[in-house]
């Protein structure tokens, strides 16, 4: 009896996300406060493909990384705690400087913390896990810019070597991260994309500048199987069952996607019709 009512409210939560499911297995009335029952411009999203008229190729009109400025972590914890896998503390070890819509901005970087599988899609495809390194805006008046976060996602295969990366920060070890670069995983020129969006979590925040970017990292099978039984033992009440750390992809809603750093050859049609999208969303 217990298993079905379990079963109910999961499928209750599905329903209740409408444009997708809804992973984390939490009751529906988890997600009421804040924003998070809003059908503006909620986070995560599916990324469409280049043909679809929603993802625009940008080069920099909307969004150009001016400089990251990342050192070495070598101090915190990567651990469970509300329902996420934080650092231990804010990481006071860096700056991102970025030109957005024609205003330059400066984010300080507060954390990284980690999806299980990945919250954004790539095509409708979900990736095994996904990466959030977080940051704050320095201009703490600016309540509409006030998070910039960066989704890096990861996929792993039995023939992958472990990504260094994630040994660095022990990850599902629960030992204090060593030597670890941010910078060894993303570069400013990189190509990404960029849209307006909101926290994953509650309250569901719409105040969230997201870059993505395009390029998927590896991971070894045995680094994600660790992370893996790592997020279902950090609460086996919820996690225990297979399910992960993941919000269900949301409604686009009108907005434009955009694709910065591009470096994909387009066929002449496809050209054609970016051209001709560009033209209008610059006029």
């Amino acid at each position: 009896m217990k298993n079905i009512f379990i079963f109910i409210l999961i499928l209750i939560s599905t329903i209740k996300g409408n444009e997708g499911p809804l992973q984390y297995p939490e009751p529906p009335e988890g997600w009421e406060e804040g924003d998070c029952q809003s059908t503006q411009i909620q986070s995560p999203i599916n990324i469409p493909p280049l043909e679809d008229e929603s993802l625009i190729i940008d080069n920099g009109r909307h969004a150009t990384i001016k400089s990251l400025s990342y050192s070495t972590i070598n101090s915190g914890e990567v651990k469970f705690d509300n329902n996420h896998k934080w650092t231990s503390k804010e990481l006071d070890i860096g700056y991102l400087n970025i030109k957005l819509n024609n205003t330059e901005y400066k984010y300080k970087l507060h954390s990284i913390h980690f999806h299980f599988n990945s919250e954004h899609r790539l095509e409708n495809k979900q990736y095994p896990m996904e990466m959030h390194i977080v940051h704050k805006n320095m201009d703490k008046d600016d309540k509409d810019n006030e998070n910039l976060v960066i989704g890096v996602l990861f996929d792993y295969n039995s023939e992958y070597d472990d990504n260094q990366f994630l040994n660095d920060i022990n990850l599902a070890k629960g030992k204090e991260m060593k030597n670890a670069s941010i910078l060894s995983l993303i570069n400013k020129d990189d190509e990404f994309y960029y849209y307006k969006g909101s926290l994953t979590t509650v309250p569901c925040t719409e105040n969230v500048n997201w870059i993505v970017f395009k390029d998927i990292k590896h991971m070894s099978y045995a680094q994600f199987n660790k992370f893996r039984k790592w997020v279902e033992n950090s609460d086996p009440k919820y996690y225990g069952r297979g399910y992960g750390n993941a919000r269900g992809p949301k409604n686009l809603s009108n907005r434009q996607i955009y694709l910065e750093n591009c470096k994909t050859k387009l066929s002449s049609k496809l050209k054609r019709l970016k051209y001709m999208k560009n033209s209008e969303n610059n006029n």
